[in-house]
């Protein structure tokens, strides 16, 4: 089974994700993001491996603020996003992690492919999806995947939740 959690800016679901991951205690794959703000109020986004998220190398920007707005780097997305799903398919004894998934990639198409494909193995896939954001349709309606919105009544559990739905499943996806 792959979990993906959604919800409002702010919630819990990267805590919930991270204490998944730790109590699940398997190899990471994947990617996070990570937004870096530098001297003068410049921000970027950075795309980094799962399990080594320290990275913060040029090559590993995905986005940048531009006259006020988070502009993507979609090229990066598809080179970048799409080698370390790829990669991350060619580790069996580990979880994919999709940290996060927002407005930036919807015209990475070939990103979006690699999803796609992580989704449809047997490698449980664990991942934060923004709300609202249209091009997750194919990851919502996925049979193998299970969004679970996280809110304030529920994000103190939910990190046991989504290891137990992981743990349950090792092996394949139902």
């Amino acid at each position: 089974m792959h979990v993906f959690l959604t919800g409002d800016r702010q919630i819990g679901k990267g805590r919930a994700l991270n204490g998944a991951l730790d109590l699940i205690g398997m190899p990471v794959y994947g990617f996070r993001t990570r937004f870096l703000t530098r001297e003068r109020g410049s921000s970027s986004l950075y795309m980094t491996p799962a399990n080594n998220p320290e990275e913060l190398s040029e090559s590993a920007m995905v986005a940048c603020l531009q006259d006020g707005k988070m502009r993507p780097l979609t090229e990066r997305f598809d080179t970048l996003g799409a080698a370390l799903l790829r990669e991350a398919r060619r580790h069996p004894e580990g979880v994919i992690l999709m940290d996060e998934c927002g407005q930036l990639e919807k015209n990475a198409q070939v990103f979006q492919n690699e999803i796609q494909a992580c989704l449809d193995g047997d490698i449980p896939v664990l991942g934060v999806l923004r709300r609202d954001q249209p091009w997750h349709d194919f990851i919502k309606r996925h049979p193998k995947v299970l969004v679970l919105t996280v809110d304030e009544q529920n994000r103190v559990d939910m990190a046991e939740r989504v290891a137990a739905l992981i743990r349950q499943n090792e092996g394949g996806n139902p």
